[in-house]
């Protein structure tokens, strides 16, 4: 009751209505920041006010624009604020859009309930994976002296090698096995340029068992050998 009341001083009374059916930013921010509760507590004193002028429910079209508005703000608004596009999420949506045509408005909530609920479990789900990678991430940089198989490292993160696979691609954008490489170059790279170390002494602190494939990857990564861009940094 206490929410409620304190969310309807954020509507005024003459709020107009076109405003109500497509300015969601309200909704957007008190999901990211505040949870589903206070989203959908928002989304119901919206609802409250558009059905009371229609007799308790809306027209067909006008649900329809409710909840597809809805729906694509979470969308646009997660996108813009996180560079996460949940666009799985926003297609399945769309049946519930459908969901309060011809319903009261207690059905509309519903609808729109949903709406807000599925965007909150992906938001979890990918706080969650995050945590997971950052913690991959921070044992690789640690041990890149050591072999690093996915098999080590999924036992390490007490995670599947499936599920990192998939974490993996979709979050940081290149394979296990790639992240690896890279970071190992990285560190070769920092190597080559501050210290006299030979190339053998530089491929075996980065993990690589032999200095002819340690040059064979940095060749691929950076387009030229480990002297070569050694040499270049002197030139």
């Amino acid at each position: 009751g206490g929410l409620k009341m304190e969310c309807r001083a954020n509507i005024p009374v003459q709020t107009d209505e076109w405003e109500l059916l497509y300015d969601h930013s309200q909704l957007c921010e008190a999901l990211m920041q505040e949870g589903a509760p206070v989203a959908k507590a928002l989304f119901a004193l919206r609802v409250d006010h558009l059905t009371s002028r229609e007799g308790g429910s809306l027209p067909d079209e006008t649900a329809i624009i409710l909840l597809t508005s809805l729906n694509r703000s979470l969308y646009d608004y997660l996108l813009f604020q996180l560079g996460i596009s949940f666009s799985r999420c926003c297609y399945d949506n769309r049946l519930h859009a459908h969901a309060g045509v011809g319903c009261s408005a207690g059905a509309l909530q519903e609808a729109g309930d949903a709406i807000l609920d599925a965007y909150a479990e992906e938001l979890r789900q990918n706080h969650t994976q995050r945590t997971h990678i950052e913690r991959i991430c921070a044992y690789v940089q640690g041990h890149l002296t050591e072999e690093l198989t996915l098999e080590r490292v999924a036992r390490e993160a007490y995670l599947s090698r499936c599920y990192i696979c998939q974490i993996f691609k979709s979050l940081v954008g290149c394979t296990f096995g790639e992240y690896v490489k890279r970071e190992r170059i990285q560190r070769a790279r920092a190597l080559l340029a501050s210290t006299n170390r030979s190339i053998e002494e530089i491929a075996a602190a980065c993990g690589f068992h032999s200095a002819t494939y340690f040059a064979t990857v940095f060749k691929g990564i950076m387009g030229m050998t480990p002297s070569a861009f050694r040499h270049s940094l002197h030139g």
